[in-house]
């Protein structure tokens, strides 16, 4: 997550919690490859100065990316509900108040 950011002024925060050991090598490639791209959209669109990554782990993983910028239009991320659709798992997009948005992206655990 750290790349992304270098030298943008955007600060970063990241939260994990649960036992990041249960999470299959498949799944893991998907819930890097969504913070990725979120954070990447994150940098290049939304104008925001603070971004954060929670991931936790618990009955299923649950990937929340959160950031102050503009909002987000769900177009942009088809990709990352497609990667959600190929583990049976969900993704959501939410406007938080007074701006930004918080992308959750979650899938079962075996």
């Amino acid at each position: 997550m750290h790349q992304p950011t270098t030298d943008t002024g955007i600060t970063t925060e990241l939260r994990v919690s649960g036992p990041l050991s249960v999470i299959d090598p498949v799944l893991a490639d998907h819930a890097e490859a969504v913070v990725r791209e979120a954070v990447s959209n994150t940098v290049r669109h939304s104008g925001a100065t603070t971004v954060t990554v929670t991931v936790t782990v618990a009955d299923e993983l649950t990937v929340c990316i959160e950031d102050d910028g503009r909002g987000i239009t769900p177009s942009g991320l088809t990709n990352l509900s497609h990667r959600a659709e190929q583990v049976g798992g969900h993704f959501d997009i939410a406007h938080t108040d007074p701006t930004g948005a918080r992308l959750i992206w979650t899938a079962p655990l075996p």
